[in-house]
Parts: C-alpha cells; structure tokens; sequence
C-alpha cells in the first residue's frame, strides 16, 4: 500500500470524513496532536512547503501525516494569483517518494485531470479514490450509525422525513 493517497470528490464532509479513517488506520493506537499531524491548503502553501514536509522525519513520534487540502493541481482549476505552482517538482518527489510519511491530497472535483503529467504519475503510485454522493439507503444508515455513537435512536419515519427536509439524497 502506498502512502501517498489522493481522495476527490463533490461533497467536503465525505472527503474529510475518508481522511479521518485514513488517519485513524494509518496511526492506530497513536493518538492524533501537532507532532505528527500537519494540514495544509494548497491555496495558502506553496508546493515546495509541502514537500519539505514530507522529506522531513517525524518529530516526537513514529508516524506523520501531512494533509493537503484544495489540491487544485491535479484539477483543471486555475491557481490563485498568490499560488505558486511547481508541478515539475511534485512530479519528481512522486516518482522518488520513499513513503516515510502518509500524504493525503484532497481533491474537491469529481475529475482529476488525466490530461496532467503529474496526475498520470500518481496513477503509478498512489491511491486514489473517488467519493460518491451518498444513495438515501447509504445516508439512512449513516445517520442510525451517528446517532447510535450518542446513544440516540431515530424512528424510520423521522429518518425519512429529516432526509427529505434536508434534501441530502
């Protein structure tokens, strides 16, 4: 399994939500804190910030993950005008990552941009995952799960009724 991961998709929370079991499943019994958790944005942060990154040893702890929102590169999306873009260095640290620690790139488009080198080189090495809209059946289960964890129970009519207000299907 590699440690390089690229999740896209539409919706925000399912992307976060993937990146957290990631994290949980990468860390195991490892507790989640500064040390050995760092979340950029690639609207923000320059590419070459990122990849020092993750040349750069875990600090107190045996494990990093370094989390990197708005990956717009991998997209046909324009940069900001502040970004500074250096594909061709990604591109190389791709292809000589030597997976010391797990890099999670969050996409949100439903497409990444096969057309791009530096897509086609993740295709080699990473994993990359697609994250689709829930289905109602899908949702209805999230919820029983999610209220389950509090302790809380929901009745199959109220369940339908707070998906058809809520328009998530």
């Amino acid at each position: 399994m590699s440690n390089i991961h690229v999740i896209h998709g539409e919706v925000p929370e399912l992307i976060d939500r993937e990146t957290e079991q990631l994290t949980q499943k990468y860390l195991g019994n490892e507790p989640k804190d500064d040390f050995n958790y760092v979340k950029y944005n690639l609207y923000e942060t320059t590419l070459n910030t990122i990849i020092e990154e993750a040349m750069t040893l875990p600090f107190f702890s045996d494990k990093k993950i370094i989390v990197v929102q708005n990956s717009y590169i991998f997209t046909g999306e324009k940069p900001p005008k502040e970004a500074q873009t250096n594909a061709d260095s990604l591109l190389e640290f791709i292809e000589k990552y030597d997976e010391a620690s797990l890099i999670i790139f969050q996409v949100q488009a439903v497409k990444l941009d096969e057309r791009k080198k530096v897509v086609k080189a993740l295709r080699k090495v990473a994993n990359i995952k697609k994250i689709e809209q829930m289905t109602e059946q899908e949702m209805q289960k999230w919820i029983h799960q999610y209220l389950n964890q509090s302790y809380k129970e929901i009745k199959q009519d109220a369940l339908e009724a707070l998906i058809q207000l809520t328009g998530i299907h």
